[in-house]
């Protein structure tokens, strides 16, 4: 059980190595742009299997650095799926892009590859799948379309990281497209607090990504083009995240534990529909989609009960100001129906069965 009453929804899995490396560089005297970002983007793009990477503020910021510097620009258009987390459409809208949306599948919750080819436009610049609730898109079939149509293909695997392709499972999450990113935010698998990473095998888009990343200066600190970002991270945060890389694994292994706990426990429950249970899965999070009760209802008879839980993520296009700024592709009744009925409990590495057991009665109780 955790320490407090309350079952959380998320807890950051960090301890003693984690505090090794932010003394390490606090005796240093090095907070920035030092070898510890250097260390933690080559280490992590020896560990995923790609060319390179480039460490950033945010997986938002990753996203929205690496359209810009895959030519997406104003008037373009670039395909996501209906349902994902707003940064995905925040990205393209900062490229002055339009973010296209397309259904998804009702079975996986990821981007419907049968309606991807029918939204792409002349003004179709890169298709971005979201490897949602870290469950692989069919990342095949998508570069296939890329190909045949020219379209540069960024995989947002930030709820992702140690997922692999269901249609290659020999190959980790974000090493199939153009380039990919990640973030690092406390609830993700790997955190830094804050912080994200772009990877590719593109040395043309890692150092592009580097530039922009940079206010526009090349890795020689010289400026090359306008319109830069401020989006280095520090040697704290890169220290962090190279403690994280060390210990993953078990945080994967007690993840995974956790979630056939949640599968098994909740299997009876004839009106909840739970996530695919796919060995290839990333365990960011344990989302169930309530097939007939009322969310609002539901989330707070469980935080009477001091259950924390989340009502993520709603239809892009339902959220103030978006539907002015997005094109829907057709009806996109299933991101409708999912995002007014899916629910994530809690889940981190640290939870144990009798918190497990504490949630799924609660909901026995409720459904």
């Amino acid at each position: 059980m955790t320490d407090s009453k309350r079952i959380p929804l998320a807890s950051t899995d960090i301890g003693a190595i984690e505090s090794e490396a932010v003394q390490r560089v606090i005796r240093s005297g090095r907070l920035a742009r030092g070898d510890e970002i250097n260390s933690f983007e080559s280490e992590f793009a020896h560990w995923l299997g790609v060319a390179g990477a480039v460490s950033v503020t945010s997986g938002t910021t990753a996203l929205t650095i690496a359209l810009r510097a895959a030519g997406v620009s104003k008037g373009d258009e670039v395909i996501i799926p209906g349902l994902t987390f707003v940064g995905t459409a925040n990205a393209v809208l900062a490229c002055q892009a339009v973010p296209v949306l397309v259904d998804v599948d009702p079975a996986s919750w990821n981007i419907d590859i049968s309606q991807i080819e029918l939204a792409i436009t002349s003004r179709t610049r890169a298709i971005v799948p979201v490897h949602l609730f870290g469950l692989a898109a069919s990342m095949l079939e998508i570069t296939q379309i890329a190909e045949t149509h020219g379209l540069v293909v960024i995989e947002d695997a930030c709820e992702a990281i140690v997922g692999r392709y269901e249609d290659d499972g020999d190959k980790l999450v974000g090493s199939l497209g153009d380039g990919a990113v990640f973030g690092f935010y406390p609830n993700k698998v790997l955190t830094t607090g804050e912080g994200g990473m772009f990877v590719s095998n593109s040395p043309d888009l890692l150092d592009r990504v580097s530039t922009l990343a940079n206010q526009g200066r090349d890795r020689d600190g010289r400026m090359v083009e306008p319109g830069g970002f401020s989006a280095r991270i520090s040697e704290l945060t890169a220290a962090i995240g190279r403690a994280q890389l060390v210990t993953l694994n078990d945080r994967v292994l007690e993840r995974r534990k956790i979630a056939q706990h949640y599968a098994r426990s909740l299997e009876s429950i004839e009106s909840i529909r739970c996530p695919v249970n796919s060995p290839f899965r990333s365990w960011f999070t344990y989302p169930i989609q309530l097939l007939h009760a009322d969310r609002s209802s539901v989330q707070a008879t469980l935080l009477a009960a001091e259950i924390e839980s989340a009502d993520y993520f709603p239809a892009i296009h339902l959220l103030p100001g978006f539907a002015a700024c997005v094109r829907c592709f057709g009806s996109l009744e299933v991101t409708e129906s999912l995002g007014k009925s899916l629910i994530s409990l809690p889940f981190f590495a640290s939870m144990t069965k009798a918190d497990v057991d504490v949630v799924t009665s609660a909901l026995k109780a409720i459904l």
